[in-house]
């Protein structure tokens, strides 16, 4: 009789016993100084204090949105819906606002986490990539957008409390900050505690082993791409709490600059590699960089190509060929 094995994920691969290790956060941290250093040359003011709460306010929807989107990342997944289901989020928090007054937009955030759970229930269901299934989900909801508020842009209901939340402080703290802050230590607790984070790590580190030591890599996917899906529409909240109007295309390029976040803190697209802490340090160099392109003198038009072609540095520098094997 043959005996039944257990895969020690632990020891078949070594980085899941040194996630979040200082020294892959050390590059991306320097990155970041070099890049405030550079912005007081050419703006001393960004640094004052009343500046850099103001970057904070500006950066917080794409900070949050970054911090869901690691995960499917994470799992050597990806999610392109992001910038999708944001936008979804803010029409839905107007249009639907008849039927639930001040609660609407604690309703869109459960339905959109409901929307990327079901990507991922696809995915492992009908066996269709998470770039396949994303993509087309975008569509969908870049769509539904569309139809839903007419294609016209929107002032933001004065009764919605989340709404009016976002756009309030406490104790003269901006309350987006504190959003960021809140959610970025809930998760960042169930990676490190939870058996969802120890999973997560592990699918994308070997799914088949993952599945050889019983990880339930059905429940992983689903709930991962649930997350991703109610950050994005918290991310859409927080930028509708800044700018009063919703609009189908309201996020411009959010979805590169979500990419962007992601991998240039670190967090390899082959999955397994990196973290939270790393997506959010990557999510503050991308926002940071946005400002600084503008104070250089870059035309805002033409930031997508710098964005972009940092989005292919970035995944070529992270990626682990050895996984992947060959690049298709």
């Amino acid at each position: 009789m043959s005996k039944s094995r257990t895969v020690d994920l632990t020891s078949c691969y070594p980085i899941l016993s040194k996630i979040g290790s200082a020294r892959e956060i050390l590059v991306p941290v320097a990155v970041l100084i070099l890049l405030v250093v550079a912005t007081s040359i050419f703006a001393p003011g960004m640094l004052q204090p009343r500046a850099l709460a103001n970057f904070g306010v500006d950066a917080s929807p794409l900070l949050i949105t970054v911090i869901g989107g690691t995960l499917p990342i994470l799992l050597g997944s990806i999610d392109l819906s992001v910038a999708g289901m944001a936008s979804l989020a803010g029409v839905l928090t107007i249009e639907l606002n008849g039927w639930f007054g001040s609660w609407t937009a604690l309703v869109v955030v459960g339905l959109c986490g409901v929307i990327g759970g079901f990507q991922g229930l696809v995915q492992v269901w009908a066996q269709v990539p998470s770039f396949v299934t994303s993509l087309g989900t975008l569509g969908i909801l870049s769509g539904v957008s569309l139809l839903v508020s007419g294609a016209t842009a929107k002032p933001v209901p004065a009764n919605d409390f989340l709404i009016n939340y976002f756009a309030d402080k406490t104790f003269n703290f901006p309350n987006s900050i504190l959003t960021v802050i809140g959610v970025a230590l809930v998760l960042g607790c169930v990676m490190r505690f939870n058996r969802l984070g120890r999973d997560i790590y592990a699918t994308g580190a070997s799914e088949k082993a993952a599945i050889m030591s019983a990880v339930r890599t059905f429940r992983v996917r689903t709930l991962a791409f649930a997350i991703s899906g109610g950050c994005s529409a918290l991310g859409g909240l927080l930028l509708l709490a800044q700018t009063s109007f919703s609009s189908p295309s309201f996020t411009g390029n959010l979805l590169l600059l979500v990419i962007v976040g992601v991998v240039i803190g670190g967090t390899a697209i082959s999955g397994g590699v990196g973290g939270l802490t790393a997506g959010i340090i990557g999510g503050l160099i991308a926002a940071w960089l946005r400002v600084l392109t503008v104070l250089i003198g870059i035309n805002p038009a033409t930031q997508g190509i710098v964005f972009g072609i940092m989005a292919i540095a970035a995944v070529a520098l992270t990626i682990d060929r050895e996984k992947i094997g060959v690049i298709k």
